[in-house]
């Protein structure tokens, strides 16, 4: 059952584990591919506004292109002198081509020193446009034929941003005659970009090719900006002139972006157009996200359904183990009872022919003071206290032995037994007793609870063949309804505890389960009857309480004996007369009635022969006829088991014939009669077979002396 509970709970623990991890798994492989697929389509996104930026700074510069060819053509042949001379003209036709070219804000004629000749923007030049502190815009145009674009500067006069794209223009002979310089705003570019950008995290520039910003969405909070070779720009453009991509902190937002640069053919420029890796990192999580909205709870869901499988599996398997374990005590128990029961029944036939056998041989002794005949009949006489002896632990065991429990303390009876055991285990056993300070009394038959803790004692000693100890240890407990479920017959309530451990071989699981069997035993052939545990097993459960058993094999043994704690005041049992005295009878009249003849005859025999008046009878109706007649009886002496009225209802009936009347049963297996649950009925005197001459002469004086 175990096995099989294991590897249920095995393959429902792979289950869950299969649960998580594989969705787990499938998820972290779909986000691994929705990334790069996120990352693929973000990089398709940049690439195609960074056309649409391309494109249109391409345009924009191409323009610039023609309309330098077009000043150059106005302006060939010309003298600076023709050219001021002709200043109005120019003028007009500059501001033309300006009202043509949007993202163009003036377009400038300047001499070689490059000072204004003419301007789109005003007629004629201010003379300030050529003073001494417009030298850093000269820095800026062209320092040779080539299309110069400049850095962006700030113009005071209009308080505009601009950056100067110039070309050199030349004379009719071709010698350098001065610069063409268009102005270019800055803010053209932004506001395409703005549009193109559209409420998202994208961002464009236009650089020059040393890093210089041009322009910018969203704009820079200072002007003026130069990227270094190692910025991201400058890395990506010394690996790859042409542009590329990359992701990097940006140098001018400090923004983390996934950006894209290409160069504008036939410009010493590039475009950038870039994204916020958490724009797109969060479009990503976001996507993820819901997924994980279904995915979640489907997999706690699963999750769950798992766990209470597991749960109710476990909760499954354990009631099986439990109804498993109270079925095979059930078992247990029925065997138990069926061995119990055929035990008795021998128990009750050997003992009325023990009484024969016993009473014959006590008087035979008696006849025989000395001499050989006298050996032989002791010898007999005591094999036949050895059988007594069995057929008593057989009804233990049966749990037909009358019991006369009373309040007692245990403490009190295990100090009591010390110098019986140390006798008995001899000087190789050490023996210590603990008792528990404040143990509640426990209700049981004293003599038969001493007989029970020897027994245990003895088969300690012989567990430890080269010496040992043996503790016996007392203590209350409570055995509550958890324990009790899992043992048959057992009640919840407050036990006292006895136990007795030993320091020996211990058992195996095997013989622990058969060691209150009766006739089961380890020991060797002749060594024990195996009857000592099943009388120790019956007296217990016939008590009301409880024997429990822990060993491992090396390690010793511990039994332990649970009885039930009783609320009454402790009553000591008085002391009787010894039973080697045989007092005499004062010709009284004894009602002898037994339906075995033999056991009548003797019993006869023997109270006649201690001066005792004796009438017998086989049966409840003889004896009944007998009391009718006016002859005095003064003690009713009765067997419990006779065919028909058996000798509680003899006794019952007899009273009500003569109220007065002693009445003591004798019997071999007291069955229900005057024994119920295991106990005396209250006010019955027994006398259990066999019995000896001096018992039944001590009994029978006993009774007729009360008062």
């Amino acid at each position: 059952m175990r096995q099989r509970r294991d590897a249920a709970l095995r393959s429902l623990k792979l289950m869950l584990v299969a649960s998580v991890a594989l969705p787990t798994l499938l998820f972290c492989y779909a986000a691994w591919t929705t990334y790069r697929s996120t990352l693929e389509l973000a990089d398709e996104r940049i690439d195609r506004s960074l056309d649409i930026a391309a494109e249109q700074a391409l345009r924009v510069f191409q323009s610039i292109s023609v309309t330098f060819d077009s000043v150059e053509q106005i302006t060939r042949g010309r003298t600076d002198r023709s050219i001021k001379l002709n200043e109005a003209e120019l003028s007009e036709r500059l501001r033309q081509f300006v009202d043509a070219l949007p993202g163009i804000g003036s377009i400038w004629i300047l001499d070689e020193k490059q000072d204004a000749l003419v301007s789109s923007l005003f007629f004629p030049v201010p003379p300030a446009f050529n003073s001494p502190d417009r030298e850093h815009l000269k820095m800026q145009l062209a320092p040779d034929p080539n299309i110069h674009i400049g850095e962006v500067v700030r113009i005071e006069l209009t308080g505009r941003l601009i950056f100067p794209v110039s070309k050199w223009r030349y004379d009719s002979s071709g010698t350098f005659a001065g610069v063409i310089e268009i102005s270019v705003s800055p803010q053209t570019f932004e506001r395409f970009y703005s549009q193109l950008a559209s409420r998202s995290t994208a961002s464009f520039t236009l650089f020059r090719q040393d890093g210089a910003v041009l322009a910018r969405y969203p704009a820079p909070a200072v002007t003026g900006l130069k990227l270094d070779a190692s910025s991201g720009f400058g890395q990506m453009i010394a690996r790859n002139p042409e542009g590329g991509r990359y992701t990097a902190i940006s140098s001018i937002d400090h923004v983390e972006r996934r950006i894209s640069v290409r160069r504008l053919p036939g410009f010493p420029l590039y475009v950038s157009s870039s994204l916020e890796t958490r724009d797109i990192v969060g479009g990503w999580l976001r996507y993820m996200a819901g997924h994980l909205i279904f995915g979640i709870p489907a997999t706690l869901f699963l999750v769950g359904l798992i766990l209470l499988a597991m749960r109710r599996t476990s909760e499954l398997y354990a009631e099986a183990e439990r109804r498993e374990a109270l079925e095979a005590s059930l078992r247990q128990s029925q065997k138990m009872e069926a061995v119990g029961q055929l035990t008795g029944g021998v128990a009750h036939d050997f003992n009325n022919l023990l009484t024969i056998i016993l009473g014959n041989l006590q008087m035979a002794l008696r006849q025989h003071t000395e001499g050989k005949t006298r050996r032989l009949l002791s010898n007999a006489y005591q094999a036949a206290n050895r059988a007594a002896e069995l057929t008593k632990r057989l009804l233990a065991f049966s749990r037909n032995q009358p019991l006369d429990p009373r309040p007692l303390d245990a403490n009190r009876l295990v100090a009591g037994m010390s110098d019986l055991l140390d006798r008995t285990l001899g000087e190789t056993i050490a023996v210590e007793t603990v008792g528990s300070a404040g143990l509640w009394l426990a209700e049981a038959d004293a003599p038969q609870l001493e007989a029970a803790i020897l027994n245990l004692a003895i088969n300690a000693r012989d567990a430890m063949p080269d010496g040992g100890k043996v503790t016996i240890e007392t203590a209350n407990v409570f055995l509550d309804e958890f324990y009790c479920r899992a043992t048959e017959g057992v009640k919840p309530g407050q036990y006292v505890m006895i136990s007795v451990s030993d320091t020996g071989a211990g058992m195996a699981q095997d013989v622990i389960e058969k060691a209150f069997e009766p006739f089961f035993t380890t020991k060797a052939a002749g060594a024990g009857t195996g009857l000592g545990l099943s009388q120790v097993y019956g007296f217990i459960r016939q008590s009301g309480g409880h024997v429990r058993i822990y060993s491992e094999v090396g390690e010793g043994t511990t039994v332990k004996l649970y009885l039930p704690r009783s609320f009454a005041r402790e009553n000591p049992r008085a002391g009787g007369k010894s039973a080697d005295e045989t007092p005499k009878g004062k010709q009284e009249t004894v009602l002898v009635v037994e339906d075995d003849p033999d056991v009548r005859d003797y019993v006869v025999e023997t109270l006649r022969g201690l001066d005792y008046q004796v009438r017998g009878a086989a049966n409840a109706e003889e004896a009944l006829q007998i009391l009718d007649d006016a002859a005095p009886v003064d003690l009713l002496l009765t067997d419990v088991v006779m065919p028909g009225m058996n000798g509680r209802n003899l006794a019952e009936a007899a009273l009500q014939r003569r109220p007065g009347l002693k009445v003591l049963y004798m019997t071999g297996y007291s069955r229900n009669a005057i024994v119920h649950q295991g106990r005396l009925d209250a006010g019955v005197a027994l006398m259990q077979k066999p019995f000896s001459q001096n018992v039944l002469a001590a009994r029978v004086r006993t009774m007729l002396e009360e008062a």
